[in-house]
């Protein structure tokens, strides 16, 4: 194969460094690279760390037999089941709940234990020695696994295995070369792991601008190991330069990115489509409107894992608590107001999003699940029953978080993911340049984790994007700055000035669109002015134009303003850019002309 000049200085390096740091945007042939090293370098042990079983699979069927295909987990299982008595046959994820209800302590108590236990396991720490309750409550956690006296969960072994090879007191093999995958999501004991075992040559892997999981304690490896050698692969294979045009806008103006990203794809047929969310609760939606038009759908996870969650809730809040199974922690709750008070208390989005589901849409989450499961079984079958000849048809979702490591033609971003300016305003700063100066040294990973998702699912696609998420207004925009800054000036505005925004706050997003509705009328506006685009009135809008309905008709339809319409039109690629400019055109000639008359 052609190989890049990138590529080929990275497969040269391995002769002359002993820590190789690769960064690797995304689409640039990462996995292929590390592939070439491996044919390269042939009578080499290599082991190969997949941040993922499902990467672990697909690496499996690419690399040669020198190469040994492992997750981090995979491996410390398989050497702590082997040399130690620890029972990994059943494993556990603790919740707060779990850990009051075990160690009998007040419930806020508990909640700080488990963050603590969950910290030291993700860290490289030797021992939890604070003194307080919450800090002994977690040295028990981790002591009570040690001895069986508890289940063990992932994030114990995981740890476990880190303090026995970095005290020398467990068996390893030497490897020639090790190569660490996904860097940018690698933890501190993972990456503690990696240091610790034997060989000549390390190489570390990554996008530091695909960092989604500071959540789960990630730490972006890429920034903190001491290299021999830094290199970077920039070049895509994968998507055109429409696409990379967008993820270097976003990488310059919001990640102080100062490599482009340059596209070797000029492929146009689409053939695989796919809709990323921010949301659980946006998947489901969408398979909602799916279901309604009668199209094809494919969920790129189990249905079961994308519903469990809603489902157990809808039993809880319709007393039959007895059929949750899984989600044992909702049995204590009494009510709708305890799991939204929990939710937001120990900030469980997951389960803050749930209910939202449950709350709309009630028992017909139970027709949605199966219908889910249908398409999934059909499309795990596809090669005997035909249904891969439907491809153009199908419609893959997922979250953003899922989607990490694959690729579809088209993508559509939803409309579900924080807007850029809020993020910004969230984070601390009046403006986009105070935000960028200041980048450097935030400690709020999660935050900047959004931009890093958004990333994630727009270099997804190959071919088409689909721009259903505000934040493309700022991206298509040549006056980014200004329009970043005026919206973080109106939210520190509303905040500043809202003596009443505990009790807005309490408002359904209803209420509150109701509020600014009336507003509009008020000020003379079209009613919806200013106001999100649902999904719903997206694909009215959609309907109207293809069956030639004017700007005008649509405008007082949807009850919003011409120039809106034809924005939305143009960000949903349903128009040009030249048949945006001339439509404006026509507008504003229309209105001169009444002006005249009057």
């Amino acid at each position: 194969m052609n190989l890049t000049t990138q590529q080929k200085e990275i497969i040269q390096a391995v002769k002359k460094y002993r820590n190789i740091k690769i960064n690797a945007f995304a689409g640039t042939g990462k996995t292929t690279t590390l592939k070439e090293v491996a044919n390269t370098y042939k009578e080499q042990k290599i082991l190969y760390l997949a941040f993922n079983t499902a990467i672990k699979n697909e690496a499996s069927t690419i690399f040669p037999n020198n190469t040994y295909v492992k997750t981090t987990h995979s491996l410390a299982y398989a050497v702590i089941k082997k040399y130690t008595q620890i029972d990994l046959n059943s494993l556990v994820n603790y919740r707060a709940i779990d850990i009051s209800k075990e160690f009998e302590i007040p419930y806020t108590q508990a909640i700080s234990a488990l963050k603590i236990f969950e910290n030291f396991c993700n860290n490289t720490q030797d021992e939890i020695s604070k003194d307080d309750i919450e800090h002994k409550t977690a040295k028990k956690i981790f002591d009570y696994m040690l001895i069986g006296m508890l289940k063990p969960s992932h994030s114990f072994y995981l740890k476990y295995y880190y303090l026995l090879l970095s005290k020398e007191q467990i068996p390893q093999y030497s490897h020639d070369i090790i190569m660490l995958d996904e860097a940018q999501d690698t933890n501190e004991v993972t990456l503690g792991i990696f240091e610790a075992l034997n060989s000549k040559v390390k190489i570390y892997v990554g996008d530091k601008h695909q960092q989604i999981y500071s959540f789960r304690g990630s730490k972006n490896a890429l920034d903190k190991i001491a290299c021999d050698k830094e290199l970077y692969l920039s070049t895509s294979f994968r998507f055109n330069e429409d696409i990379a045009n967008y993820a270097n806008i976003l990488l310059k103006n919001f990640k102080n990115e100062e490599i482009e990203i340059q596209s070797l794809n000029n492929k146009t047929k689409v053939e695989t489509s796919s809709y990323i969310s921010r949301t659980n609760a946006q998947l489901i939606s969408i398979i909602s409107k799916r279901i309604e038009q009668r199209k094809p759908f494919v969920t790129v996870r189990k249905p079961d894992e994308i519903f469990l969650l809603s489902i157990e809730l809808y039993y809880l809040l319709n007393n039959e608590a007895d059929q949750i199974k899984r989600n044992i922690f909702l049995k204590d709750f009494k009510d709708e107001d305890e799991v939204s008070s929990y939710a937001k208390e120990v900030e469980d989005f997951e389960l803050k999003t749930a209910l939202k589901v449950v709350k709309e849409y009630q028992e017909k989450i139970f027709e949605f699940k199966e219908i889910a499961i249908k398409f999934y079984k059909a499309w795990e079958n596809r090669q005997s029953n035909n249904f891969d000849k439907r491809l153009d048809e199908i419609l893959f979702l997922t979250t953003a978080h899922t989607a990490k490591g694959l690729e579809w033609d088209k993508v559509i971003v939803a409309d579900d993911f924080p807007n850029f300016a809020d993020l910004i305003f969230d984070l601390g700063f009046s403006s986009l340049k105070e935000y960028q100066k200041n980048l450097p040294k935030l400690s709020n990973q999660e935050l900047i984790d959004e931009f890093n998702l958004f990333y994630v699912s727009l270099t997804r696609a190959r071919k088409v994007l689909v721009k259903d998420s505000e934040n493309f207004h700022y991206l298509m925009s040549s006056k980014l700055n200004q329009l970043i800054d005026k919206k973080i000036a109106e939210s520190k505005d509303n905040f500043e000035k809202d003596d009443k925004k505990q009790v807005v706050s309490k408002m359904s997003k209803e209420e509150l669109e109701e509020i600014k509705e009336q507003k509009n009328l008020e000020k003379g506006k079209a009613k919806k002015s200013g106001l999100k685009w649902s999904l719903e009135d997206k694909i009215k809008l959609k309907s109207m134009f293809k069956k030639d309905i004017t700007i005008n008709q649509i405008s007082s339809k949807l009850e919003r303003s011409s120039t809106a319409i034809i924005g939305e039109l143009f960000k949903s690629e349903t128009i040009k850019k030249e048949e945006q400019i001339t439509l404006l055109k026509l507008i504003k000639a229309n209105k001169k002309a009444r002006k005249s008359v009057l």
